[in-house]
């Protein structure tokens, strides 16, 4: 076995024993490794397990099996045997077993939950191979108990404490407080907010099991009180976007998960079973599924497609509503050329109400009429007969081409929304476009479309009394589903009130306003695009210190492009024809790719000079220790940075500027300015980050494109004078 593959599988092991306690870092699942280790019999057998199922699910190819999210229900099956049985060649054989009956059990159920309603397998294959191997362990006579060295008696740090921490400890079946303890400081490294939810989760759930049992026996909370810590940080931290709605449902889960843990006891032992993480899983996918029956709320909303710790959902929240306006919002371009009038907006009086009240209309309007003469033929409208466009890229689901168009004033109320397109989005909801022309669409069923292609001619057919076009976001495929929430984006936009249009990322017009799609700048939107195995090769000078640093881009398996350093930082990218965007940077530290994702973290790729803002994260600013503390103290969830930007063409390049603020108290307030030289053919050459304590610049050496199936390499050298 090489030496890359004995680190690939130690950095396995490691990220399954972080898994159990939704911890990312491999250095913190090494923590956790030596928790277990407290007990030398139960850490050596969760070994044997995790490695077992990571050689598995390689030798079967099995997607993403090498992860701790999957593996590490192999290594509870490992844990839970050497916390019963004397470690043996016997034992050895049985684990082994178990843990790879646990990968194959995790990749069938995997799918079978997401089916059944989008919601997490956890650990519920462990718990099924758990209790399978150890029925069976019952019957085999060449097994030996293992009796788990208890608790000390002797106070370690306070009664309460310690039985809080020997009641995490026995997460990973090793109950003694300090177990516990190293599994408590890696909850701390990798969140704090999941630490308090793990303290507030015990209290709640320990507080309503003494109530209900009188006087619980402290054996039985040593073993089971870690379910009221996990159903805490998995319901208000993980798949819930942190919040107070969220923090009341995660003490209610772990009050609930008392009333489970009690229940369950009271059947397991009866037949020698432990209960293990039974209350934890009930309690939390019940409520899951539960959640997911509900309409859209903005006071508690569900991550199950894109779980992650709670700092980094709520990043996700707060760059979503300073891009978006609103989490969740789906970012849309207009469905038309030129400049259009709002004919109904959101929750319009007509017909755009509740639950079909996130919808918009749109028609033209000149010297405040919508035709030509009299109006009393269709082509009198000026927007009759007009293209209509993709506002996405997404797959055409369903199509109706030959209802008539209505005569002006009359309507089809039996055809509601007329002849119409409708797409499937990539987040599995469903764009509309209604009251299209008889005879005008251009696609087919199935195909795949990209945003700016001619679909169909503006009509009126369906109920609509004048030639307009509807355009709404909706839960399902059944024509008539709820709509969901949606905004323009990159659009000029004018108020009824104003005279002139301003530039916006993100707007939901109203009645009477104007919108106009402003023209994209192939050349700079060319200079700026990212493919998968584009390569730059940069001369960095941060602080007086040279360095050669290296950005690729890959796509990941689920078809996310990422911008990769050679340090292993990155952050997603979206490059959606008039917008380049990033987001969701990873926790590897790296100044100069902050400094690059400040410099073009957010760009309209607009003709004209233009301004805009933006709230990147206060992560990628590189501020002193003192400042850093004192951010971290003032947001310990994290913060936006006022970031305003322009650009400007200089002839032979643009220049994209920034001025970057994030405000503390004190007058201590970091600013730091940003500057982006992009050149036509060659993309940012030049790139500087600089404050009054800190300077980087970085120029482009090298800019190429990494050989793939049908892709040649190819690589220039670049000659980029100081601008």
């Amino acid at each position: 076995m090489s030496i890359q593959t004995l680190q690939s599988t130690g950095q396995g092991v490691f990220r399954a024993y972080g898994s159990i306690l939704f911890a990312e870092n491999p250095w913190v699942g090494g923590l956790f490794v030596l928790a277990t280790l407290w007990f030398p019999n139960t850490g050596l057998a969760g070994i044997l397990a995790a490695m077992v199922g990571i050689i598995t699910a390689k030798l079967l190819n099995f997607r993403d099996l090498e992860s701790g999210l999957h593996v590490y229900n192999s290594l509870l099956v490992g844990l839970s045997l050497g916390a019963y049985y004397q470690l043996n060649i016997h034992l050895a054989v049985l684990i082994v077993l178990g843990a790879i009956l646990a990968v194959f059990a995790t990749v069938a159920m995997r799918d079978v939950m997401w089916r059944l309603g989008r919601i997490p397998v956890l650990s519920l294959p462990f718990v099924i191979v758990a209790l399978t191997v150890t029925l069976a362990a019952h019957s085999y006579g060449t097994l030996a108990r293992y009796l788990v060295p208890l608790a000390p008696y002797t106070t370690l740090i306070n009664p309460w404490v310690d039985q809080f921490l020997t009641a995490l400890g026995s997460a990973f079946f090793t109950p003694h407080p300090v177990a516990g303890l190293l599994l408590f400081v890696g909850i701390v490294i990798t969140s704090r907010y999941l630490a308090f939810l793990a303290i507030s989760g015990f209290a709640c759930g320990f507080a309503a099991y003494s109530f209900l049992s009188g006087s619980p026996h402290p054996d039985l909370v040593a073993w089971n009180g870690f379910n009221f810590i996990l159903v805490a940080m998995a319901l208000g931290g993980i798949f819930t976007i942190p919040s107070r709605q969220s923090f009341i449902l995660a003490m209610v889960g772990a009050v609930i998960a008392a009333l489970v843990t009690a229940a369950s006891e009271t059947f397991m032992l009866v037949y020698g079973l432990p209960v293990m993480a039974l209350p934890f899983l009930a309690t939390t996918l019940i409520v899951l599924l539960a959640l997911t029956q509900r309409p859209l709320s903005r006071g508690l909303q569900l991550t199950l497609e894109t779980p992650a710790l709670p700092e980094k959902s709520i990043e996700n929240v707060r760059l979503a509503i300073a891009r978006h306006g609103e989490f969740g919002s789906v970012p849309i371009l207009p469905p038309f050329y030129g400049q259009w009038d709002i004919y109904q907006g959101f929750d319009g009086a007509h017909t755009h109400q509740a639950p079909w009240q996130y919808a918009l209309d749109f028609y033209i309007v000149d010297a405040g009429k919508s035709f030509r003469t009299d109006g009393r033929i269709l082509e009198d409208y000026f927007c009759f007969g007009l293209p209509v466009i993709s506002p996405v890229a997404g797959f055409v689901i369903k199509t109706l081409d030959n209802l008539p168009d209505n005569r002006p004033g009359d309507i089809d109320s039996e055809n509601n929304w007329g002849n119409h397109i409708l797409i499937r989005l990539q987040n599995g909801l469903y764009v509309l476009l209604a009251h299209l022309k008889q005879h005008s669409i251009d696609v087919d069923v199935d195909a795949y479309i990209h945003p700016g292609k001619v679909l169909a001619a503006c009509g009126s057919s369906g109920r609509s009394p004048q030639p307009h076009l509807h355009m709404h976001v909706q839960s399902g495929e059944i024509l008539g589903s709820p709509t969901h929430p949606f905004h323009l984006t990159t659009v000029l936009h004018q108020t009824a009130k104003q005279d002139t249009t301003q530039f916006k990322l993100f707007v939901r017009p109203d009645e009477g306003d104007k919108i106009l799609m402003p023209k994209v700048d192939a050349i700079l939107a060319h200079a700026l695009q990212l493919n998968v195995g584009s390569q730059m090769c940069y001369e960095v000078i941060c602080q007086g210190v040279t360095q050669t640093r290296q950005l690729h881009v890959s796509l990941n398996l689920m078809g996310e492009l990422r911008l990769n350093s050679d340090s292993g930082a990155s952050a997603a990218l979206s490059h959606q024809g008039s917008l380049l965007a990033f987001y969701d940077r990873n926790d590897v530290a790296d100044i100069f790719l902050d400094a690059w994702l400040l410099a073009l973290g957010l760009s309209p790729l607009n003709e004209g000079d233009m301004t805009w803002q933006d709230q990147p994260s206060m992560q990628y600013l590189p501020m002193t220790w003192q400042k850093r503390m004192i951010s971290q103290c003032i947001y310990p969830m994290g913060t936006g940075i006022d970031s305003d930007y322009q650009r400007q063409w200089h002839g032979q390049y643009w220049q994209q500027k920034g001025t970057h603020v994030l405000n503390l108290p004190w007058q201590q307030d970091v600013v730091f300015q940003s500057l982006v030289n992009i050149e036509p053919h060659l993309a940012c050459t030049d790139i500087q980050l600089h404050s009054p304590e800190f300077t980087l610049t970085a120029r482009l050496l090298q800019l190429g494109q990494k050989a793939d199936a049908g892709i040649p390499a190819w690589n220039i050298e670049t000659s980029t004078k100081e601008k």
